[in-house]
C-alpha cells in the first residue's frame, strides 16, 4: 500500500499549501490528502512510526480552507488536507446536518435550504465548517439561534494514536464526553472528519448589504446608536467602515473611496428590520441598498468579502453594552483614506441564545469589534498601530475576551477562553493526544 504521506515534489503538496489567508508562507515536509477516516488513521498511524524510527518531533496540522492560518507550517510538520472531505447530508425531518470537515458553507446552506433550512453559517461562504464551529461561530442568525458550536450535536475523529472516536453528550467514554464539550467553541481535539449538527428554520429569509460615502458616518452612526438596543431578536447585522477596492461586487462611484457598510439579516421576514433600515435611509441615501428576499448564496454575499487568497492580519474584540456610546469614535479611527485598516466592523450579537453545553456556546458581549489590515496595502506595524488606535476608544467597554476565530493570521489567541476553560481544554486536548503530535487549537495558546 502507497504512503499516505506526499514529499515536497508532489502535486498533492503544492495544492495543499495555499491557505485562503496567505499572510504565513506554508512549506511542511509532507502532506497527506484526506479523502475518507481511513485516510486520517493511516496518516496518524505512519506520522507516529516514522517519529518513532528517527526520533524526529514530527507535528501533524490538519487544514482544509486556511481561513484561519497563522501559525508556521515548517519542514517537521505533515500538512493534513482536509478540503476533500465534503460530503453533505441533510436529514430534514429532524432537521440536522451531517458533513465532511472540508464542506464549505456554500454547500452546506445550498443543500439545506431545500428543505426551508439553514446551518449556523458565518460570513464567509468558502470557510470550512469545521474551524469555523469549533472555535464557536458566529452567523447572520446569531441573534436567533445562537453560537454554531450550540448546535453541534457530534462529532466524529481521530486521536493522537490514530484511533476512530466519535464525541457526542452521552458517548460511553467520558473522553469522549470531554471531547464534544472542548469542540464546542475551544477550537476542538484531536482531528475531525465529520460533524453533526442542527438546522434552522429560515422562512422568510430577507438580507442585503447597504453603502454610503464615507461621510455621511455622523449622522448614520447617530441613527444607528439610537436603535440598535430596540432591534427584535431575529434581526442580526454589523455597521462598518470599509475601504472599498475596485472590484465587480462594489459600485463603481465607491471604488478607491471609504464607505460605511451595513449588512442585516433575518431569517423570518422584513418586519423586524424595518425600523433599523428606516432610521439609516433617513439619515443618508445609500449608494448602494440590496436589502430584499434572500437566499443562502446572497446572505453569504453581504459582509463583502474579497473573492481571492489575502494576506491579511485581523484584531477582534468582545464588547460590552455600552458599545454604542462609542461606536462613532471607534468607526471614525479607520474612516481616513489612509487609514491601515481596509476593514473596521461592529457586529451586533445581543440575546443570542445558549443550547447546549461546551467550553464558549454563548457570546461573551453584546457587540464584537472587528478590524483587518491586509499587507499588500500596509506593513505590519502600521496595521498594529491602526490596532492600537481602535483599541484606545473600545477600552472602556472591552469584556477581556477575543473572538478567537476573527483573529486573521495570528498563531495563537490566548484571550479567546476564560483561564479555567482554556486549562480545562488543554488538559482534555492532552488526554486524547498524550505525545502531542497533532498540533492544539490556537485558541488553547
Amino acid at each position: 500500500m502507497n504512503s499516505p504521506l506526499a514529499g515536497v515534489d508532489s502535486p498533492d503538496h503544492a495544492a495543499a499549501i495555499h491557505p485562503s489567508n496567505s499572510v504565513t508562507p506554508q512549506r511542511p515536509g509532507w502532506v497527506a490528502t484526506i479523502t475518507g477516516a481511513d485516510d486520517l488513521t493511516r496518516a496518524v498511524a505512519e506520522v507516529n512510526a516514522l517519529a518513532q524510527s528517527t526520533g524526529a518531533a514530527l507535528q501533524v496540522v490538519p487544514q482544509a480552507t486556511g481561513h484561519g492560518a497563522g501559525a508556521p507550517v515548517g519542514d517537521t510538520d505533515v500538512l493534513l488536507d482536509t478540503s476533500r472531505l465534503t460530503d453533505v447530508v441533510i436529514d430534514p425531518a429532524a432537521r440536522t446536518a451531517t458533513v465532511g470537515a472540508g464542506a464549505t458553507w456554500s454547500a452546506i446552506n445550498a443543500a439545506a435550504e431545500r428543505h426551508g433550512l439553514l446551518g449556523l453559517a458565518g460570513s464567509a461562504p468558502t470557510v470550512s465548517v469545521c474551524g469555523y464551529t469549533f472555535g464557536g461561530g458566529i452567523g447572520w442568525l446569531v441573534r436567533r439561534d445562537g453560537l454554531a458550536s450550540g448546535s453541534l450535536r457530534a462529532v466524529h475523529y481521530v486521536d493522537g494514536d490514530g484511533r476512530l472516536r466519535t464525541a457526542t453528550d452521552d458517548a460511553p467514554a467520558q473522553i469522549d464526553r470531554d471531547a464534544l464539550w472542548a469542540f464546542r467553541g475551544a477550537g476542538g481535539v484531536g482531528i475531525a472528519h465529520t460533524l453533526e449538527f442542527d438546522l434552522f428554520p429560515a422562512p422568510d429569509l430577507h438580507a442585503g448589504a447597504l453603502l454610503w460615502h464615507v461621510e455621511a458616518l455622523p449622522d448614520l452612526l447617530a441613527a444607528w446608536s439610537g436603535i440598535v438596543d430596540t432591534l427584535s431578536g431575529s434581526v442580526s447585522h454589523s455597521i462598518s467602515v470599509l475601504h472599498v477596492p475596485p472590484l465587480p461586487l462594489f459600485p463603481p462611484a465607491l471604488h478607491g473611496r471609504v464607505a460605511v457598510h451595513l449588512a442585516i439579516a433575518d431569517p423570518d421576514g422584513p418586519g423586524a428590520a424595518g425600523p433599523l433600515l428606516h432610521a439609516m435611509r433617513s439619515a443618508a441615501t445609500p449608494v448602494s441598498d440590496t436589502w430584499g428576499p434572500s437566499d443562502a448564496a446572497r446572505l453569504a454575499s453581504i459582509h463583502l468579502d474579497p473573492p481571492v487568497a489575502t494576506p491579511a492580519v485581523g484584531d477582534a474584540r468582545w464588547l460590552g453594552a455600552s458599545t454604542p456610546d462609542v461606536a462613532a469614535a471607534l468607526l471614525s479611527t479607520a474612516a481616513g483614506p489612509d487609514s491601515p485598516l481596509v476593514l473596521l466592523e461592529i457586529r451586533h450579537t445581543a440575546g443570542a441564545p445558549t443550547r447546549r453545553s461546551g467550553a464558549l456556546v454563548s457570546p461573551p458581549g453584546d457587540f464584537i469589534y472587528h478590524a483587518v489590515g491586509t499587507l499588500d496595502r500596509s506593513t505590519h506595524a502600521q496595521i498594529q498601530d491602526g490596532f492600537a488606535a481602535a483599541q484606545d476608544v473600545w477600552r472602556p467597554v472591552d469584556t477581556g475576551y477575543t473572538p478567537g476565530s476573527w483573529i486573521d493570521g495570528a498563531a495563537g489567541v490566548p484571550g479567546a477562553l476564560p483561564t479555567g476553560t482554556r486549562r480545562r481544554a488543554a488538559a482534555i486536548a492532552d488526554a486524547v493526544d498524550p505525545a502531542g503530535r497533532i498540533r492544539r487549537s490556537r485558541l488553547l495558546g
